[in-house]
């Protein structure tokens, strides 16, 4: 954790519009979509709100090394930032249970300092991993996932809309 630690956060060039990440298939596992280039995608949504929602930092079963995400809100001058949380409720054997029949190994993350998570490395498997939990903002505007891995860094860019999601 030490030394993708020690990586600064990196500036992304500044932006006219909130440009999202691309969304990718992730095939059979579930869910079957996320927002990134991989090997992390942000999944649970397809449309973020500040109050925030359910969130999955989904990690390719290719990539079993670490893994060091960490927030931020890019333009407003990055006075909002990114509440990555473990969901109040603890996961239980029957959640683990679901996500393995999709093939999806539920993990816990370690929180940092700064408000990030800290996803170990884990033994190669076919299985892919996922920390679950909520994302919330302080407020709308476009925010970003700065994911560093052993060899890789990879931003992962979304909008968030004002206050609670619709209901449904």
């Amino acid at each position: 954790m030490t030394a993708l630690g020690m990586r600064p956060l990196q500036p992304v060039p500044a932006l006219t519009s909130c440009t999202a990440s691309n969304g990718a298939d992730l095939g059979a596992v579930a869910p079957n979509y996320g927002f990134g280039g991989g090997p992390a995608y942000l999944s649970g949504q397809d449309s973020w709100y500040s109050r925030g929602q359910a969130a999955f930092v989904m990690v390719d079963a290719r990539y079993s090394g670490p893994l060091l995400v960490r927030g931020f809100q890019l333009g407003g001058a990055g006075k909002s930032t990114i509440t990555l949380a473990d969901y109040a409720l603890a996961i239980d054997s029957m959640d683990a249970y679901k996500e393995s029949q999709h093939g999806v190994d539920l993990v816990p993350a370690v929180h940092t300092a700064g408000g990030g998570l800290y996803l170990q490395a884990a033994v190669p498997s076919s299985f892919w991993r996922a920390w679950l939990g909520s994302l919330s903002t302080d407020g709308p505007g476009c925010f970003g996932l700065q994911v560093d891995g052993d060899v890789f860094t990879e931003f992962i860019v979304f909008a968030v809309q004002a206050g609670a999601p619709p209901p449904g």
